[in-house]
């Protein structure tokens, strides 16, 4: 049998299975596209903020040196302050975050110090972290979230409030509702950047004391403010919680435990409020 098949029986043969040699590649391309476009990688729960840009937050260790803030026995309000400041500055590029603390160590920054630096650094939030204390009801215990109505970005410090208050509210118990005091807190009131001040526990609970006290446990705080400012920053979705108002640190014998919806064993008290 001859094996030399004619040039034009070659050709012919050739021109016959050329539709199919250019479909194959064209169905390919088409496939991926169809793919890309109609099958997109699903979204994360976080998306990037805009641009890319780096959410740059202030974390404020309220009081310091000579301002030791609230204390009880060897426990004082300026070192437990600096310490979950210092747990959030390390914790933060794990959320995407750039961190920048008013303080690194035991030095004294008055409260209009602290606001024209968080304003220096073009930052996007402000966070100041307290204590709190109510000397004479040692059984209330739990986190409160302060914001200002006087802040020139209210509705986005409530926002930030909201988001901190719900990561915090995932392993700790915390108000509610976020509060805001009659009297002025200078760091809320006059920055002009959202801002929320967090009372982290009351010294003057003995379980609060202990858990504020223990790095593993303010590590924990540490780690859900952050979840809080990481999804405030990338816009995720956040349920803004209601502002109470709360009298001011002057006011004597006000109910105030009641409105801040701490679970209060008792119905009926009265008490001060020294942040």
């Amino acid at each position: 049998m001859n094996t030399h098949e004619p040039l034009s029986f070659k050709k012919a043969k050739r021109t016959k299975y050329l539709p199919v040699i250019v479909a194959i590649p064209v169905l390919a391309v088409i496939t991926i596209l169809s793919f890309h476009f109609f099958y997109p990688a699903p979204k994360t729960s976080f998306p990037p903020p805009p641009g890319n840009k780096t959410f740059t937050v202030i974390i404020d260790a309220g009081h310091g040196g000579k301002d030791e803030g609230t204390k009880i026995k060897t426990a004082k309000e300026k070192n437990i302050t600096l310490a979950v400041a210092k747990q959030i500055e390390t914790l933060a590029p794990g959320y995407g975050i750039n961190v920048i603390l008013t303080r690194h160590n035991d030095t004294f920054m008055n409260p209009v110090s602290r606001v024209k630096f968080a304003m220096q650094q073009n930052a996007d939030a402000f966070v100041s972290i307290h204590v709190n204390e109510l000397r004479g009801y040692s059984y209330v215990s739990g986190m409160q979230v302060y914001v200002s109505g006087k802040n020139p970005d209210f509705m986005q410090s409530r926002l930030l409030g909201s988001a901190i208050a719900q990561g915090l509210g995932a392993d700790f118990k915390i108000s509610h509702t976020l509060q805001q005091r009659a009297e002025n807190i200078y760091v809320l009131a006059d920055n002009f950047m959202p801002s929320v001040l967090i009372e982290c526990g009351f010294i003057t609970n003995a379980g609060d004391v202990k858990m504020l006290t223990d790095s593993s446990k303010t590590l924990g705080i540490a780690k859900q403010i952050l979840t809080g400012i990481a999804a405030y920053a990338n816009h995720a979705a956040i349920n803004a919680y209601a502002v109470q108002q709360t009298p001011s640190r002057s006011s004597r014998h006000k109910t105030v435990i009641m409105a801040a919806s701490l679970h209060i064993k008792k119905a009926h008290h009265k008490s001060s409020k020294t942040a």
